[in-house]
């Protein structure tokens, strides 16, 4: 059995057992949503029919005679493409049996359903491809390192390891795609700002150099179950190099008009919103630079990196909060003392403002919040019965504290000097700490590095103000649903203005200062914090001269 224009996809064809035919019998069928959700464990989402039909109007809009899709599932985006055009021989390729089996009565009648791994298949040459790759780990595919060289060998560039697998079909389908062909690929826009996506980055400015790229807006959830922020990628093989235009996408009437703008003649220009990423730098987070237009990589209004001051760490990890942090009153329930435990802040929404002190961890203790961490320095009696009734619950067979070398005893940290929300939708938490409390992984703690033990304060007020938050929109991670996120790296990197030498004095005045602005209202609160930032750092920041004194 053969498939016109891809003959090198024989390969597959041979193997008794592995290529059937769909019949489209149950398209409308009882069980469709049921299975739908089975697929989710193999990383697979169903593409809206809106975003599934844009991408399909790219694909045919050459006339392919052969359509590929590489993650098949149960086949919506096949079925997308023979709606916009009829005619075009359909092949799907599955490497799970079960959904393979599905997606023969689901699939457009008379596709041709390949059970393989498409990674390691010998796909062949098509004129159109169009996929929703799985959303997945590569490591928990078990891929030999064997297998990791020969698929840089096979895409001409070096992986990382953490590489996830939507990104190795990616460069798998630029490899597939017939000269003059079109696809189109929708997956996780966190290859744009990953470190794995480095390497993807530098093959798309070098090579590959897709049409376009539509991100989608964060608050622009185009799967509903899913928390990721999405785009597509269009690709066109053949011809001289030419601009990657990108584009922030924030409904599926703009993703449309995008695709429109491609397919127009060149004559027909872009919208100036569009970018060309064909000049940025790999290693940039380019996805930041899409949703956040003030970011541009080329800013060098902070010359210096957060990094460069103070160490970031993320908190503390117990692997069973629920045995590990005890409120005033779950310490009297067992009979442990203070010995036992230590301040520790284990939920975000327990700190507040711009200073979290000593008063606001004595209020969370008086509202018997879990505000304390087993960490016992001496023995006592009701310490040994709190331990044996954690071992009848199989606390130290679970993963982290198994791991440890003393079950019950936390990872080791001192007091971080300022905690920085891992999760936020909106304004980030940056918050000075001088409570003596440590904290859970809600917060990454950063830690003054020698020399700079009185900067802390000063860095609070930098990133609280507008320029911390234009630092913030260089480094932070997109998620659906308008979720940021912040790993210790990011922290790191975020740029930050020189940092003047801050004496004992002059911080504690500055740590007074921020304590006062809390009880204003949230404008009059940020005007003294641009002013406090205008006086203090000129020009980086302000734009003026000198360098105001605490």
């Amino acid at each position: 059995m053969r498939i016109k224009s891809s003959q090198s996809f024989l390969s597959l064809y041979y193997e008794r057992g592995a290529v059937e035919v769909a019949t489209g019998e149950l398209r409308d069928g009882v069980g469709v949503e049921a299975w739908k959700r089975d697929t989710k464990s193999l990383g697979q989402v169903e593409t809206p029919r809106p975003v599934a039909e844009i991408m399909a109007r790219w694909v045919m809009s050459t006339q392919p005679a052969v359509v590929l899709d590489p993650a098949v599932g149960l086949g919506a985006l096949l079925e997308a493409c023979r709606q916009e055009k009829d005619g075009a021989q359909l092949v799907g390729v599955e490497r799970d049996a079960k959904t393979l089996e599905r997606a023969k009565m689901l699939a457009p009648r008379g596709t041709r359903l390949i059970l393989a791994d498409y990674l390691l298949a010998d796909a062949g040459s098509f004129e159109g491809i169009i996929a929703n790759p799985p959303y997945v780990k590569a490591q928990r595919m078990g891929y030999a390192e064997t297998e990791w060289c020969y698929f840089e060998e096979r895409f001409g560039t070096p992986l990382d390891r953490l590489t996830n697998l939507y990104a190795l079909f990616l460069l798998k389908i630029w490899e597939d795609l017939a000269p003059r062909g079109r696809a189109a690929v929708l997956l996780p826009a966190e290859f744009l700002n990953a470190n794995f996506g480095e390497e993807i980055k530098e093959r798309m400015v070098r090579e590959m150099r897709p049409a376009g790229i539509a991100v989608f807006s964060p608050s622009f959830n185009v799967f509903a179950d899913a928390l990721t922020t999405s785009a597509i990628v269009f690709l066109e093989k053949g011809g001289a190099p030419a601009p990657l235009h990108a584009a922030r996408i924030d409904t599926v009437g703009e993703a449309a008009a995008f695709v429109d703008e491609l397919l127009a003649p060149p004559a027909a220009g872009r919208r100036s919103s569009h970018l060309d990423l064909a000049h940025f730098n790999p290693r940039d987070k380019w996805l930041n630079v899409l949703l956040n237009r003030s970011a541009s990589p080329d800013d060098t209004q902070f010359p210096r990196r957060i990094g460069d001051y103070f160490a970031c760490r993320r908190g503390i990890a117990t692997g069973a909060n629920e045995f590990f942090c005890l409120s005033p009153s779950g310490l009297r329930e067992h009979a442990l003392e203070q010995e036992h435990v230590e301040p520790c802040v284990t939920k975000a929404i327990d700190a507040k403002g711009l200073v979290f002190t000593g008063e606001k961890f004595n209020a969370l203790v008086a509202s018997d919040r879990r505000c304390y961490l087993l960490n016992p320095r001496r023995n006592g009696q009701g310490l040994d019965q709190y331990l044996q009734a954690g071992e009848r619950l199989g606390i130290p067979r679970r993963h982290l504290p198994s791991h440890r070398p003393v079950w019950y005893l936390p990872e080791k940290r001192t007091v971080a000097d300022i905690w920085v929300a891992v999760f936020s939708r909106e304004n980030v938490k940056f918050i000075l700490n001088t409570s003596g409390a440590k904290n859970l992984t809600c917060f990454h703690g950063l830690y003054a590095k020698p020399g700079c033990e009185h900067l802390a304060p000063l860095l609070v007020l930098f990133l609280n103000s507008a320029g911390g938050r234009a630092a913030f929109a260089r480094v932070n991670r997109f998620y659906g649903d308008g979720l940021n996120k912040l790993e210790p790296k990011d922290v790191e990197e975020m740029p930050c203005p020189e940092m003047p030498t801050l004496s004992r004095a002059g911080a504690e005045k500055l740590t007074r200062w921020l304590e006062e602005w809390e009880s204003l209202p949230a404008t009059a609160r940020g005007e003294k914090i641009e002013a406090a930032v205008a006086r203090h750092w000129k020009p980086a920041v302000s734009g003026a001269a000198g360098l105001g004194a605490f």
